[in-house]
């Protein structure tokens, strides 16, 4: 019997086993596995994929892959392609973000915060800022009352300004800060030598008999004043000024015929009092932002000199203190505010050169003056004044006398020298006096104050 190649037996005559060709089927024998180089079966291809599918070779009978074998795939992939290995090895090195903060980083917009968690990053954010102002105050020159007290040990000689800084660095108002600025603020406006070199000598100013008016005045409103002002309200130096004039010119000693609410040592009340008019003090008129507009004190027994602090009013429009014993040269600086307007001297005792170019520069809008009756007060009236509405001083003191051109004339020479003037106007009214003041007295019923500390001017002051 021969075995052909495909395992079957066949005899001599081509039939096998006997059996006709064409009467039984050919058994074919299964063929062995395919095996690798080294001799192992192999069922696989390169990719993890079964060679044959399980319908028998035909592909649409493959079998969908699963999740595991994407996921195998796709890592055998990236473990042989460099530019996967990159972005495989880029998405490990990415900060996990808080996802709250996500949207900040994407978008510039907040993300899922709950109120809470926003009122906590504010607060946040304000204590970081009151650290930095506490360390500025500390570390640059406002925050203690060392600091002013160094700022302040040599002496002083510089004369007072005629427009005062009214408006001090922007720092918080704590006590020491108060105290070193709001005092370097008073010696800006007072004579040198009224006050001490640091706020903290004024301590006992009211129990020492040679404390001068501007010692009590500062002591007053830096220690005891319950108003407390700020330093940066612009009625600080104003109440300031008001306190010297209520020390140095007799309000203190009970010359004063009136003196109503002035420095009341138990209410302290605001000097433009409150809604109403409650509280104001007497002679002292305010705008509606509390600022001084109108000082009004004449017939009122004033003393001693015009204040230099006076020139803290800015906003002032009228002063008047006529009828009064007020002596002395008057100071620049306190008659000539920027709004100043109507000006009334008349019937004191001032004296020296009135300082009419000065007061013209400086209070642009006066309209009215009234200095007779002072009997040492002289000077020559510029062409400058030509504008005014109304000019009244002692013909004998001031030139040009407001006399008349002539017998039968209307006109002064003052007047004819304004109308030569190139704008050609004069004032409306520009008349002289010839009679002497008659001196104010206090009534006999006047009430004796207690004896009490008001202070002595610095010599020179």
């Amino acid at each position: 019997m021969l075995t052909d190649e495909y395992g079957y037996e066949n005899d001599a005559s081509g039939r096998s086993g006997g059996r006709s060709t064409t009467s039984s089927k050919k058994k074919r024998k299964k063929k062995k596995p395919s095996s690798s180089l080294d001799g192992s079966t192999k069922s696989t291809n390169n990719d993890g994929q079964p060679l044959f599918t399980r319908g028998g070779g035909d592909v649409r009978n493959k079998p969908p892959p699963t999740l595991e074998d994407i996921e195998k795939a796709r890592q055998s992939a990236a473990a042989t392609d460099p530019l996967r290995q990159a972005e495989a090895q880029a998405e490990q090195n990415k900060k996990k973000l808080n996802p709250k903060f996500a949207d900040l980083q994407e978008t510039g917009q907040w993300g899922g915060l709950n109120k809470w968690e926003k009122y906590g990053i504010c607060l946040l954010t304000l204590g970081v800022i009151g650290v930095a102002i506490w360390l500025g105050i500390q570390f640059g020159g406002g925050g203690g009352e060392e600091t002013g007290e160094n700022a302040n040990t040599g002496p002083q000689t510089r004369a007072p300004t005629m427009s005062p800084s009214m408006t001090p660095t922007l720092s918080p108002t704590v006590t020491g800060y108060r105290l070193t600025t709001g005092f370097s603020m008073m010696k800006e406006i007072s004579p040198s030598i009224a006050l001490p070199n640091n706020p903290e000598a004024l301590k006992g100013a009211k129990t020492r008999s040679g404390s001068t008016p501007q010692m009590l005045a500062a002591e007053f409103i830096l220690y005891d004043d319950a108003q407390k002002l700020s330093v940066r309200d612009p009625t600080f130096l104003e109440r300031y000024a008001l306190a010297v004039f209520y020390y140095a010119n007799g309000g203190c000693s009970g010359d004063w015929i009136t003196t109503t609410n002035w420095m009341d040592p138990v209410n302290a009340t605001n000097h433009c009092g409150v809604a109403g008019g409650n509280g104001k003090w007497h002679g002292v008129f305010c705008s509606l932002q509390g600022r001084v507009t109108e000082i009004k004190m004449n017939g009122n027994y004033v003393t001693w000199k015009l204040p230099r602090e006076f020139v803290a009013f800015t906003e002032l429009s009228t002063l008047e203190v006529s009828d009064n014993r007020m002596v002395g040269e008057l100071p620049t600086e306190a008659i000539s505010m920027p709004k100043l307007f109507t000006l009334l001297l008349n019937n004191n005792d001032f004296e020296g050169v009135f300082p009419f170019d000065a007061v013209k520069q400086g209070a642009e809008s006066l309209d009215t003056l009234w200095i007779q009756e002072n009997s040492k007060l002289s000077g020559s009236v510029p062409t400058s004044f030509c504008s005014l509405g109304s000019i009244t001083l002692d013909c004998a003191n001031f030139q040009p006398q407001p006399v008349y051109v002539s017998p039968d004339s209307t006109e002064t020479a003052f007047v004819n020298d304004c109308l030569a003037e190139p704008e050609g106007v004069s004032p409306r009214e520009y008349t002289c006096n010839a009679e002497v003041g008659v001196p104010i007295e206090k009534p006999a019923d006047a009430p004796v104050p207690a004896p009490r500390i008001c202070g002595t001017p610095a010599a020179g002051t």
